[in-house]
């Protein structure tokens, strides 16, 4: 019999431990919250933090080293043991966030599996705010449920509060597509945090164009020759009749394409009218989605450290999937390519993109078992690999048994709300990680799930078997018809030629404002590139080829290769407070006497506008001189966009960051109308950048140290400027 007097209970137990009595457990529900309390007959034997709960994906010697830094709570155990004294009911459940993880989410339909992606979203969103993790967040919206995230989720505070959580709104970017976001406006643009959303044209081969002409992408032969031909002669160039040379494009338009199609003698001399006529009739189709312009969205404009993407295509209706499909290859080449990638010095290129977690709801139609899609290849091969460099993946679907078993195979995590289906329900038998009792494995008890609960299963040593979960409420809002949503549907009504209000200067800022000197040539691992599949090697040497980025494959290994994670023995460096402190009294520094100009953009987007500030800090002769002219190896750059700060103050503030680590001004000089002040100390030098916009400010800050923790420390503290 337990006796619950502490006063009883022995300090230490017989082998010297400290004693924890399992009753002293923090639980955040009990069973009168919640309808539904099963009772399982075998043991629960989970990774279980007194502390904190029970930890989802991290071994314990990695938990030990980090505590509760990098957790995320997505939900509290909700099943009954026959032992009371050892039940687990109600422990909060937190997952590892600070290595590389691969989840699968399935569920039927409204059984709250899209509302789980959103808890994922919402940990990642809240980590990063606490400074805990550097990764962007990128989610790949199907249905129109997640950019709700902006609004708080006020009709639940009384809930909230039994968890522990209040209502929160989260400031994440929004990316409609291109013709939906010109139709609306300013105003609504602004509150929503919507971004316009595009795909280049030079970024689809032949095949790829011919999942967006036709459904299934079953082009005749004659036609996907004739797109091939197409693509090549722009990109290479080609003579008019009347001897007119049209000069190579590495960025194009549709109108491009359909002007080469009834310009080019080479073109009109190999191909029928009728199949020049057909493919010049569904690329205007194609046009008139509204998607599809030069410059594009890039896999850097939508994975930003510290933020959260929203890629939201259901203004486009049927044809969305194709769109998603194009785009989700797009994003999983370019992540995985460049965190492949370093540089001379020796640094990954983090300047291009940070690590990312992909979430993908939908998944059947994106990675399917059967059939191919644009994304498939891509995303298995980001399921495979991604880990390596630090980036993770999130598959959600409701039909587990459509999705391909390449990609599945490679979850440690598997979360599973309520499945109908034999089919769907065996699938999930043959691909859980962690042991399953016979009870989880009958039809009518996983079928009979309520909406919002799920089983667990974790791949981490420490979780001996799959347990039951109700998922915590959202803090923010989850779906649901609003205003926007109404005017979604009728902006897929609109007029196909909208008037472009996007100013030039934006689509045009990075060859306009960006320095002529290239990129430091990149370095890729042998090792590497023989893991590569032959469409991502050739993927790889086409976009640096268009980028004009140069690269070699090397000997060397990579380093900042991911070769551990939370579920084995090593770990990354622990990062340590900062010595300094926000809410310290930081000293004032005059800008006035460096004569300093804050560069004044246009309307440039919030990711356009890093993207541009960000290169000319790292590539710009002065700038780049200064930070690289010793053989430093750490570094780190970034920058801080504000909606509420004038430009001024946002700079003024990162001076007093980096005077109070003890940086000192070294000087400040001026190169094509853009300020740089050049900071340092005995070790480590910053330059800083700052430029605005009508809506926002910026400050770009390049840091360079021979000392990773204490660029770390200092980055995560700039960034909290944000």
């Amino acid at each position: 019999m337990v006796d619950n007097d502490p006063e009883d209970k022995p300090d230490e137990d017989e082998a010297g431990n400290n004693y924890q009595e399992p009753a002293e457990l923090d639980r955040i529900i009990s069973p009168s919250d919640v309808d539904f309390t099963p009772r399982i007959g075998h043991e629960l034997d989970l990774h279980l933090d007194l502390d904190n709960g029970v930890i989802l994906g991290r071994s314990a010697k990695f938990h030990e080293k980090f505590g509760s830094s990098g957790l995320g709570l997505i939900g509290a155990v909700s099943e009954v043991a026959d032992d009371e004294s050892s039940s687990l009911f109600g422990v909060p459940v937190l997952m590892d966030l600070m290595s590389p993880h691969v989840v699968f989410v399935a569920g039927k339909r409204g059984s709250g599996k899209s509302y789980t992606l959103g808890i994922f979203a919402e940990a990642l969103a809240l980590s990063m705010g606490r400074n805990e993790i550097q990764v962007a967040g990128v989610i790949v919206d199907t249905v129109d449920v997640f950019r709700q995230m902006v609004e708080e989720n006020a009709d639940q505070e009384d809930l909230l509060k039994k968890w522990g959580l209040e209502a929160k709104r989260f400031p994440v970017s929004v990316y409609i597509p291109r013709k939906t976001y010109l139709s609306l406006p300013d105003e609504v643009k602004k509150k929503a945090r919507l971004l316009p959303l595009a795909i280049s044209p030079r970024e689809l081969t032949a095949s790829e164009w011919g999942y967006v002409l036709e459904r299934g992408g079953q082009l005749s032969t004659s036609m996907t020759n004739l797109i091939g031909d197409v693509l090549e002669s722009i990109r290479k160039g080609y003579t008019l009749e009347s001897g007119e040379q049209v000069k190579r494009k590495r960025d194009f338009s549709i109108a491009d394409m359909i002007s080469c199609i009834e310009n080019n003698p080479a073109i009109d001399e190999l191909y029928q009218t009728s199949s020049k006529t057909a493919l010049i009739q569904r690329l205007r189709r194609a046009d008139r989605l509204g998607v599809f312009h030069t410059g594009g969205t890039s896999a850097q404009d939508l994975a930003v450290g510290g933020q959260i993407s929203i890629i939201d295509v259901a203004p486009l209706g049927s044809n969305a999937e194709a769109v998603l499909a194009i785009l989700t290859n797009m994003l999983s080449r370019q992540v995985l390519t460049y965190r492949m990638a370093w540089t001379e010095e020796g640094t990954s290129a983090r300047e291009e993109l940070p690590p990312t977690w992909l979430i993908i709801d939908e998944a059947h139609t994106l990675v399917p078992r059967a059939g191919n899609t644009p994304a498939k290849d891509a995303i298995i091969g980001y399921a495979k690999l991604g880990r390596r460099f630090g980036c993770s993946l999130i598959l959600c679907t409701q039909q587990p048994s459509a999705v391909a078993d390449e990609a599945i195979s490679q979850a440690d995590i598997i979360l599973s709300h309520s499945l109908s289906h034999q089919s769907d329900i065996r699938a999930l038998h043959q691909r859980a990680p962690a042991f399953m009792p016979d009870q989880f494995k009958d039809k009518l008890f996983i079928s009979s799930l309520p909406r919002g609960v799920a089983l667990v299963f974790d791949q981490s040593t420490e979780n001996k078997r799959a347990f039951i979960m109700q998922v915590r409420p959202r803090m923010s809002q989850h779906g649901g018809a609003d205003r926007l949503s109404g005017i979604f549907q009728a902006a897929a009504l609109a007029p196909d030629q909208v008037e472009d209000t996007i100013a030039a200067e934006e689509e045009s800022a990075e060859p306009h404002e960006l320095p002529s000197i290239p990129r430091p040539p990149l370095k890729l691992s042998k090792e590497d590139w023989a893991v590569l599949d032959d469409w991502m090697r050739d993927y790889v040497e086409r976009l640096f080829e268009e980028r004009l980025q140069e690269y070699t494959i090397t000997e060397d290994e990579h380093p900042h290769i991911q070769t551990s994670n939370a579920n084995e023995d090593e770990s990354e460096v622990q990062l340590e407070d900062s010595p300094f402190d926000l809410a310290d009294e930081m000293p004032e520094y005059d800008l006035k006497s460096l004569e300093l100009t804050i560069r004044a953009f246009r309307n440039l987007s919030p990711s356009v506008l890093r993207k541009a500030m960000l290169r000319k800090v790292l590539y710009a002769p002065p700038s780049h001189g200064f930070l690289f002219s010793s053989d430093i190896r750490e570094r780190d750059s970034f920058a801080i966009v504000s909606e509420t700060l004038d430009a001024d103050v946002l700079l003024e503030r990162v001076i007093s960051i980096l005077k109070t680590a003890g940086f000192d001004i070294v000087r400040a000089l001026q190169d094509d109308s853009f300020s740089f002040i050049l900071m340092g100390t005995e070790n480590a030098r910053a330059s800083i950048s700052a430029a605005k916009t009508p809506a926002y400010s910026c400050v770009a800050i390049a840091l360079v140290s021979p000392e990773k923790k204490a660029i770390m420390n200092l980055a995560n503290r700039l960034r909290s400027l944000s």
